[in-house]
């Protein structure tokens, strides 16, 4: 029975040493929970004595034997400390949004190439019976923007066709763009320097982007020239200013401008344009005269000039003014083929030069893709209206060109052929123009 007491009372005894040891945890996690040291109490409690064993039967209990010690409280989620909740301080950028520098796209930069040549007789242009190269033209295009509402373009031109045939001498090299552009929204832009004149489609498309090889409104024959197309100046530029917008995401367009016209002598020369597209949108300062097949487009232009004192012919003091339109419909086929249908007509109020009235038609199409590209038959016809300075008609200066293109990546890699007739008066010239262009963008 001494041995079975002693036992008991030994029992007892552990039992008692672990329930203290019980409420000094509870006690410590209490105290370390209301302090804020959530993460030293965790460590704490992982060093702490082991639970009590469960307590024993009643059957088993001793006569007074304390009841079991109860388990310790459940850790309450310990509070962050004022550390851990303050934020990062801001960064000068952070804290100063408009010092933050701007990201700017990369300078474009671009190098554009025509090259052809002629079947016809250098001292008779009726005849087709001689070659020679007439064609080598390059561009060099570099552009980007200095703010984000900033650009500069830069535009260098050369041109060897038909220079230098008895020296060799190579063409001279010519600033053709030299633009700082103010693009504040898309509904009002302002350019100014050195830049295209906004009149009619013709200009704003230029050669690399209009489906015949010749530009519209320059006729020659056996040395002579009949022009019908408004002041533009060398490769359509001027130097000047110009505002333009495009209203509803360039549905229509409008360009407004005033140039020197290469004189500050004379009065400044004002040209303006309006482009509606009915189909898809046209946005943008440039044009084409033709998408190749990128856009379902029905888009009508209107245009005019006028130059205070302006008429270059014999009266001299008189006024100048020119007023024109344009249509230009294309539309996709399928299978890569479309069809493009374009004229335009232009009304000079003084004949300079003798011509009142000029206009041109153009049919083509691209057919579906054949080998690495399109085949594109196409026929332009062009009139021209001839006055003398006493009002009397005389012989009407016409052409006709007869070409097919084959379209490898649009106007970015072509080559073509144009058969083309022109008679001035008394005056004939035939020839057969073989050409390639490439754009490298």
């Amino acid at each position: 029975m001494k041995e079975a007491s002693s036992g008991a009372m030994s029992k007892v005894g552990k039992m008692a040493k672990v329930a203290k040891a019980s409420r000094v945890m509870c006690l410590g996690a209490i105290f370390l929970t209301t302090s804020g040291i959530g993460s030293q109490a965790a460590a704490w409690a992982e060093d702490a004595p082991p639970p009590p064993p469960p307590a024993p039967a009643a059957d088993m209990a001793p006569m007074g034997a304390p009841p079991a010690a109860m388990p310790p409280p459940a850790m309450v989620a310990p509070v962050p400390s004022a550390v851990a909740v303050e934020a990062k301080p801001p960064t000068a950028t952070e804290s100063m949004p408009a010092s933050r520098p701007d990201v700017l796209p990369p300078i474009d930069v671009g190098a554009w190439t025509r090259i052809g040549g002629v079947f016809q007789n250098g001292s008779d242009a009726s005849k087709m019976d001689d070659f020679h190269m007439n064609s080598t033209y390059v561009e060099l295009h570099a552009g980007g923007k200095i703010h984000k509402n900033v650009g500069v373009t830069l535009n260098l031109n050369a041109d060897w066709s038909n220079y230098g045939k008895s020296t060799g001498a190579s063409g001279p090299v010519s600033i053709m763009d030299a633009i700082i552009s103010f693009d504040f929204t898309d509904e009002f832009h302002l350019w100014a320097g050195r830049l295209l004149v906004p009149v009619d489609r013709a200009n704003a498309s230029g050669p690399f982007f209009m489906i015949p090889w010749y530009y519209p409104g320059f006729l020659s024959a056996g040395g002579t020239s009949a022009v019908g197309a408004p002041k533009e100046g060398p490769s359509g530029r001027n130097n000047g200013a110009v505002v333009w917008g495009d209203i509803n995401g360039g549905q229509l367009t409008y360009l407004a401008g005033v140039f020197d016209n290469g004189d500050v002598a004379t009065s400044p020369l004002y040209s303006g344009r309006l482009r509606l597209a009915l189909w898809d949108k046209e946005p943008g300062f440039w044009g084409n005269a033709s998408y190749f097949g990128d856009k379902d487009l029905l888009s009508i232009g209107v245009g005019g000039q006028f130059q205070k004192h302006g008429s270059s012919s014999a009266t001299a003091d008189k006024d100048w003014a020119e007023v024109n339109a344009d249509v230009l419909m294309e539309k996709k086929l399928g299978g890569g083929s479309f069809v493009t249908a374009e004229g335009a007509y232009y009304h000079f109020n003084v004949p300079d030069g003798g011509i009142s009235d000029s206009a041109y038609l153009l049919l083509a199409y691209a057919t579906p893709t054949i080998g690495v590209g399109s085949i594109q038959p196409m026929l332009r016809y062009q009139w021209l209206n001839t006055k003398a300075p006493s009002g009397a008609d005389l012989p009407d200066p016409w052409n006709i060109d007869a070409g097919v293109s084959y379209l490898i990546k649009g106007p970015a890699l072509r080559v073509s052929a144009t058969y083309s007739h022109t008679d001035i008066g008394d005056l004939t010239a035939n020839a057969i123009q073989l050409g390639a262009q490439a754009i490298f963008f």
